[in-house]
Order: C-alpha cells, then structure tokens, then sequence
C-alpha cells in the first residue's frame, strides 16, 4: 500500500517574505486548550485572564528555523528562533530573566513577515499530533560592541524538540495579550 497521498509544486503567484515581524510567548500551564480545525489552530483558550506576551526584536534579525532529523523510522524535529534586540537595557535583562525562570516551559506563536502565524512548543495534553516539548530558553548573549558604531544588543535563542512540525494559526484567531 501507498503511504504518499500528495505531491508539492511550486505557487509562482507568491512571493514569501522571509524574516519575522513578531513572536508571542506563553507559559506552558497558561494555555488550557487548543482546537484544531483542517490542520491550523482556530481557537486558543486560557487559564484565567492568564495572557501570551509579546516580543517584538529589531527588525530583519529574527528567524525560525525548524530541522527534521530521520533515524530508524523515527523523526525528531528541532525548531528554533532567533532574536536580536537592540541597546543592552534593563527591560531586555527582566525579559531574558523570566524566559530563564521558566523550567516548565513555553508555547510560542510566532508571525512571519509574509503575515503567516505558526504555534510551536505545544505539549501532548494540548495536541493529539505527536510528542512535542514545550520550548526553553537555550542560549542568551549581550554585547556591547567595542567600536561607538558597533551592536549594542543582546540575542536570545528559544528551542523546542519533538515529532510534530510547527502548526499554522489561523489568520482569525486573535492572540490573548
């Protein structure tokens, strides 16, 4: 029996920006559900008047990327973002500083520059998709540059592990800020 059910060609009538505009970050115990409604999330429901939090980075230096590994049958699917935020403040040391308090873990939302919305970080109590790992804080850098014209920004990497691919939002759904 088959196991290909589709192909993929190209859409020569788009033209996909790249780079992201924005992300949202959410504690993992803050979300209560998901639906999911022709493969994209339609509604997100919260704990209380709990909320996402919004990150906006400089523009033109945030990126996701999302890496399939195949072994023995099984995949594992690493997705990272990127994020650079200009001048070293103290705002962007509380913000850095809660994202490292957080052990349990984070859902993230995050919109590309082309106006497209993906979830990634999403637990198994939340989907019935496949394993997924909320995502952490992996890494942070500040410099300050040595030069008066050289960066002075701090970088931080979040990264989530699992089976699952990150997961359109739909365009109607308005993130809870």
């Amino acid at each position: 029996m088959s196991c290909l059910t589709v192909g993929l060609t190209i859409d020569c009538a788009n033209a996909c920006a790249g780079g992201l505009a924005k992300f949202w970050v959410a504690s993992k115990e803050d979300i209560a559900a998901l639906n999911i409604t022709g493969g994209e999330i339609d509604t997100i429901t919260m704990v209380g008047a709990t909320k996402f939090y919004e990150f906006e980075p400089y523009q033109e230096t945030a990126n996701f990327t999302e890496t399939g590994e195949r072994a023995n049958c099984n995949t594992v699917i690493t997705q990272t973002l990127v994020a650079i935020f200009p001048c070293h403040a103290l705002a962007t040391r509380e913000a850095i500083k809660e994202l490292q308090d957080c052990c349990c873990g984070f859902i993230v939302i995050h919109e590309e520059n082309n106006g497209t919305r993906w979830m990634w970080g999403a637990p198994n109590d939340l989907t019935t998709l496949g394993i997924a790992y909320p995502a952490q804080l992996t890494n942070f850098e500040t410099v300050t540059g040595t030069a008066i014209n050289d960066q002075n920004q701090s970088t931080i990497t979040l990264t989530s592990r699992g089976t699952v691919q990150a997961i359109p939002v739909a365009s109607t759904v308005t993130i809870p800020v």
